[in-house]
Parts: C-alpha cells; structure tokens; sequence
C-alpha cells in the first residue's frame, strides 16, 4: 500500500484496508453488531416504509443490503425489491433468506447480486429495466467510501450511478450516521442502530 489512512474510531485499522467481511467472521455476527432483527425493526420500519410509501416507491434498489436484513423487511412490505452488495459472504445470508421463504409472495422474485458502486450499471445495467423508484443505501454504508485520491471522485461517480438506477424523480436515500460522534457520547445512545 502507498498510502495510510487515518482513522479516529477504536478497532479500525489505521494502515492499509483488508476486506473486513472477507474472513466471514463479519457476516455472522452481524446481526450482534446492528442489533436484534425484531428490535431494530420495530425502530424504524414504519419510518422508512412510510418514506417509501408516502414518495409512491414500489421498486426498489437496496444497493448495500449485507445479510439483507433490510431488504427482507421491504418485500414483507409488499415492496418488489433488488438487492445488491459488493460482499459475496454477507450476501449468502441473504440467498438464505430468500431460498428458506421462496414460496411466500415477493420473496421468489428477490433479486440478490454482487455488485460494486463504481460499477454498478455495468454491474446491474440488465436489472435497471426502466429505473427504480427507490435507491436506499442504509446501515452508514456510504460512509465507508475511501477516498483513495482525495478528491472524492469516487463517492461522486457513486452518487452518478445511484441517480442512473432511478426513475426520473426517483428518491435517494442515504443513511449517514457519525460513529466517532456516537461513541464519544456513548452513555446518550446505547445502542448504536437505533435511530
């Protein structure tokens, strides 16, 4: 590596970048990390189900859907969702998902594919059909863009590609949360997936 980056938040290397769901470790103990499923559900479905609803979303782009567990809410929802990660080891707990409710509605046309922002449209560009009404982008996963030249011309180029995914007047959503700001304060917000 030519270049070191930085970081203020405990546990996170500050030289050099490994894949950090490449060990598969990550992906199962996620549900720990973004707290219990029903939980965080409860915390924020309604907000973000009404979101979608009230911006008349039926198609939906999950573009860092992880294990899926976000995806999976929306389509219980009666939403038709296409789901995409660049981590093919948290996107196995979502193949899983998918194949153990197959038979429910929605869950046989969940789409599930490995994808990476800055390519996504040759990534995906089969699966835009027309565009989405909803590119969400949850879990602070844009956050964890690295800003390789310093210019931010890749989280630029992302943010172009989510905007090609959707329809004219498509809605963008981006969950953007400060950890460093959240663990300094820790004794106000216990639980760090809560909204």
């Amino acid at each position: 590596m030519d270049f070191v980056f930085r970081t203020r938040t405990p546990g996170i290397p500050a030289e050099g970048l490994r894949d950090e769901y490449g060990d598969g470790r990550t992906s199962e103990i996620w549900k720990t990390i973004i707290a219990d499923e029903k939980q965080r559900t409860q915390l924020y479905k309604d907000f973000l189900v009404g979101l979608l609803r009230e911006n008349g979303c039926k198609r939906i782009l999950d573009v860092a859907c992880g294990t899926g567990i976000d995806s999976k809410m929306l389509i219980e929802e009666g939403f038709q969702v296409v789901s995409v990660d660049a981590s093919d080891r948290m996107l196995k707990h979502a193949i899983k998902y998918r194949w153990d409710r197959r038979k429910e509605p929605g869950f046989d046309e969940w789409v599930i594919e490995e994808a990476n922002w800055l390519t996504l449209i040759k990534d995906i560009g089969h699966l835009i059909d027309g565009g989405f009404d909803a590119v969400i982008c949850l879990g602070n996963s844009f956050a964890h863009i690295h800003d390789t030249y310093g210019d931010q011309r890749e989280q630029k180029q992302i943010l172009k590609n989510f905007e090609m995914c959707l329809t004219p007047g498509g809605f963008l959503l981006i969950d953007h949360r400060n950890y460093d700001h959240l663990l300094v304060n820790r004794g106000e917000t216990n639980n760090l997936a809560s909204f």
